[in-house]
């Protein structure tokens, strides 16, 4: 479908709003165990596919 005004948007939306919305969520994340938030949606970010998996991967690597 095509995106027109009004739709919710398919990536991220970096503005101050949800640039301030995304920092508390980051801040309540901190707070889980055991939970890694990831891709475009738990890192507020556009990936390509091939960057998703890259940051999944580092991400996982990290954990270790």
């Amino acid at each position: 479908a095509d995106w027109k005004k009004g739709d919710e948007p398919y990536y991220p939306v970096n503005n101050e709003r949800n640039n301030e919305l995304f920092e508390q969520y980051k801040e309540l994340a901190k707070k889980e165990k055991n939970v890694l938030f990831g891709g475009r949606l738990g890192q507020y970010r556009y990936y390509d596919m091939d960057k998703v998996i890259e940051a999944a991967l580092e991400m996982v690597a990290l954990e270790r």
